[in-house]
């Protein structure tokens, strides 16, 4: 490149963050010049804890605080204004990345030749929760992955970590004040035609809820904030998974796996399932000599074949790939928890995003009042 590249670590932080001292160690020992890279820390309503981090990182790192909140969006404009580098480092404040010297230049090296970096993530198992949540963080890796290398764009970004160009979050206007500021970023670069990058040579590791009712409000949130995404941009999104049907429909699957249990249930032929039991019971009936009530035996059966048969297909197949290609982005693959987010957590999260489709598209006031406490 023509130009020495300069990086802007920005950390958005609402009140306090048990994780913050160590991230900012290891970013301050990095194994690059102080002059290639910056690192801003952006603190809503700061409690005690956040500012004695202030006072003892003050002469080293830069920090904004708000004593009131002003949102997530608000927040990182604001750092974004504040910064001087042309590659932009966003880090949530309940992520934790290696201990590792390089980590900041091997994503100035990945961002040549890319505009926005999407970075591997990977759930910290310490819950019965988190490891559930792990495989589903897996499939938005797998996902990730699968649109860089075949599409080069994609219209969606995990925001707990990812680089972006500068000029380009410039040319976007920022961030806008809505639930899913990462969907709606990656959405609006994605139509102005910026390239979009995978990498597993870089990694954050995520913390997450092991309390389920603190779960349950974050996909809450989480959900409404997709919905009202899809419902703003559903028809490029239309536009897109035309152009591309076999990309982003496959990563759709990644995210929530049910569906492909739900659409073999549904598309399964009655008759067919139906003629192939009746057979299998005939022939039975015939080798151990006696008769068996086939009909009657194969048609109060069928509904429990069919979906058992759903679910063994939908299960094996899916396991299979999960496993190929969890093992080439170097995640790691337990079967009988993989059975146990399939058949019980990807279900529950699909049925909370339905939810929240039927909320936001056919409730709009109820919907209102589920995000009107909400700081975005």
């Amino acid at each position: 490149m023509g130009r020495m590249l300069k990086i802007s670590v920005i950390i958005p932080v609402y009140r306090e963050s048990g994780l913050l001292s160590e991230v900012l160690n290891i970013l301050l020992n990095q194994n690059i010049g102080r002059n290639i890279y910056e690192v801003i820390v952006i603190i809503d309503e700061p409690t005690k804890c956040s500012l004695d981090i202030l006072r003892k990182y003050d002469n080293e790192i830069k920090f904004i605080i708000n004593k009131k909140r002003v949102g997530k969006a608000n927040a990182l404009n604001e750092a974004v204004r504040q910064s001087s580098g042309n590659i932009l480092l966003f880090l949530d404040s309940d992520i934790m990345i290696p201990y590792d010297k390089f980590y900041l230049k091997k994503i100035i090296e990945e961002m040549e030749d890319t505009d926005i970096l999407d970075i591997k993530k990977e759930v910290i198992k310490n819950s019965f929760l988190s490891r559930m949540t792990y495989y589903e963080y897996v499939g938005f890796n797998i996902g990730s992955w699968f649109v860089s290398k075949f599409v080069g764009k994609c219209p969606a970004v995990n925001g707990s970590a990812f680089a972006i160009r500068k000029d380009v979050l410039t040319s976007l206007k920022g961030f806008r004040r809505v639930i899913t500021e990462d969907l709606d970023i990656a959405m609006r670069a994605f139509l102005k035609n910026y390239k979009f990058k995978y990498t597993k040579q870089v990694i954050v590791y995520n913390y997450v809820h092991s309390n389920w009712k603190k779960w349950i409000i974050q996909r809450k949130r989480w959900s409404i904030g997709c919905a009202l995404w899809f419902k703003e941009w559903y028809r490029d999104i239309f536009k897109i998974c035309i152009r591309h049907p076999s990309t982003y429909i496959l990563s759709l699957f990644f995210l929530f796996p049910s569906i492909v249990l739900v659409l073999l249930y549904l598309f399964i032929p009655k008759l067919l399932i139906h003629k192939l039991f009746s057979l299998i019971f005939l022939l039975l009936a015939v080798k151990l000599n006696f008769i068996l009530p086939v009909l009657w035996l194969s048609t109060i059966s069928i509904d429990f074949v069919k979906s058992s048969l759903a679910s063994i297909l939908s299960f094996i197949s899916f396991s299979i790939i999960f496993f190929i290609l969890s093992k080439k982005l170097d995640f790691k693959f337990k079967l009988h928890e993989f059975l146990i987010y399939y058949f019980f957590y990807s279900f529950l999260g699909l049925f909370i995003m339905v939810a929240a489709l039927i909320n936001i598209f056919f409730f709009d006031k109820e919907a209102e009042k589920i995000i009107s406490d909400w700081k975005i």
